[in-house]
């Protein structure tokens, strides 16, 4: 099947029916595919798809739209998409949920010509290097006419098929192959590849792998398949191809009415991304041992006699010297730099919980390489609340309320790559306004 350029568009973009290759056809399977997946990926319209603030790869059949970061749009107003193509991938490996290894860097240097091709040419290479180091065996029960006895005899079996072959023995055996679920679940992605590929390089090392396969049983995939399976010291080497195996093969809808028209879908949450990218910025130039946790959940509210509850969890909670400080991450652009009402409730609320001595709200910056900006503002406090609290103890005394701050961070260097200081620039903003440490 020959796959056509990709269709790139922003977050939140609209893609109408007609221009660019987007037919009725590819609306209508989007439809179903979203429908199994509780619509939350993207909005149809009667001429068209709005999407959301998933990011990602769809292929419809032939046709294949990438879903890029919203502050490319920001960020460049032309929106040089193929730039943030290689910010996403950049991205998803940095956060680990596009895994590669350290011998592989000369692999970064390859043009994929969209993001579903970097995760098949990572999965390839995965299995062949299973198949260098040789696909695991492992003992599985086998029910099988033998010429010599071994294992438990199946007498009503035995009987039934070898009433004339007396020679015979219908047995229940150990055998040791490489018939197992892992390598199953390889071969099954791996047949998928060649449907939802137009890469021929990449065929070409998919055919040579599949023709080394030994024969296996058809296994049948859900979610439970991959829920089952647990990893010993002979099958680590396997997560990671089963991780990419599982998000293809779950993640393929194929087209049964017509045969023309399957779809794969690989989608991240923009919000959980961004997450994560900061944790692991802040984690990896931590350099004053400081204690970083993400979400640390606590209840706030619990129904009377009941055990239902409701919890509370922010994003980053840094505790340094007796000192807390939460970040809460944001992928949006706030108007003016003033936060949401429900944000900074939000904020307060942790700043309580968290006995913080500031909460800040970490943006995304929609310019190149520029330093952190930061505004703080003061909360204010409760007149009548303080004044009781003063009643009660007999005690006179200043309370000092908490803050909370707005700060954008570039998501881009001076080269309009990935930042890969930002937690740098962050740690060192914290220690210059709030933490005060040598």
């Amino acid at each position: 099947m020959r796959i056509n350029k990709p269709i790139q568009v922003f977050e939140y973009d609209f893609l109408p029916i007609g221009p660019r290759g987007f037919e009725n056809s590819h609306w209508e399977a989007l439809g179903k595919y979203n429908d199994q997946h509780g619509g939350n990926f993207f909005r149809l319209t009667y001429n068209g798809v709005r999407f959301q603030q998933y990011v990602g790869v769809i292929q419809v059949g032939n046709l294949t739209i990438e879903i890029l970061p919203k502050i490319g749009k920001e960020a460049d107003s032309s929106g040089n998409k193929d730039e943030w193509q290689q910010v996403l991938i950049d991205m998803l490996r940095e956060c680990n949920w596009m895994k590669i290894h350290a011998h592989d860097k000369a692999s970064l240097q390859y043009k994929y010509n969209n993001i579903l091709e970097a995760y098949l040419e990572l999965f390839i290479s995965e299995c062949e290097a299973l198949f260098r180091h040789g696909l695991i065996k492992k003992y599985r029960s086998k029910s099988s006419n033998c010429t010599s006895l071994k294992g438990k005899l199946l007498f009503s079996q035995n009987i039934q098929k070898n009433l004339v072959h007396q020679e015979r023995f219908f047995t229940k055996h150990q055998v040791y192959d490489n018939n197992n679920i892992f390598n199953q679940i390889i071969l099954k992605a791996l047949k998928l590849v060649p449907l939802i590929s137009s890469s021929p390089l990449l065929a070409d090392r998919v055919y040579s792998l599949l023709l080394s396969f030994p024969e296996l049983s058809d296994l049948r995939i859900n979610e439970e398949t991959f829920k089952k399976l647990v990893f010993d010291k002979k099958t680590v080497a396997y997560q990671e191809a089963i991780e990419i195996a599982a998000m293809l093969l779950l993640n393929y809808r194929p087209d049964i009415s017509s045969g023309q028209n399957h779809v794969l879908a690989i989608l991240f949450d923009m919000n959980d991304l961004w997450e994560e990218y900061i944790y692991r910025q802040i984690q990896r130039h931590n350099n004053k041992n400081w204690k970083i946790e993400p979400l640390e959940e606590k209840y706030f509210w619990q129904q009377t006699n009941t055990t239902r509850k409701k919890s509370i969890k922010p994003d980053i909670v840094i505790n340094s010297n007796g000192k807390t400080i939460i970040i809460d991450t944001k992928w949006k652009l706030p108007e003016d730099n003033i936060p949401s009402d429900n944000d900074l409730k939000q904020m307060f609320v942790y700043n309580e919980y968290w006995d913080g001595i500031t909460a800040i709200l970490l943006y995304p910056h929609a310019v190149f390489g520029e330093i952190p900006f930061f505004e703080e503002g003061k909360f204010h406090s409760i007149p009548d609340l303080n004044s009781y609290s003063r009643n009660i103890s007999g005690i006179s005394k200043a309370i000092e309320m908490h803050t909370c701050g707005v700060m954008k961070i570039s998501v881009l260097n001076e080269q309009k790559l990935l930042n890969e200081n930002t937690g740098k620039k962050i740690i060192d903003y914290l220690l210059k306004k709030y933490l005060h440490e040598t």
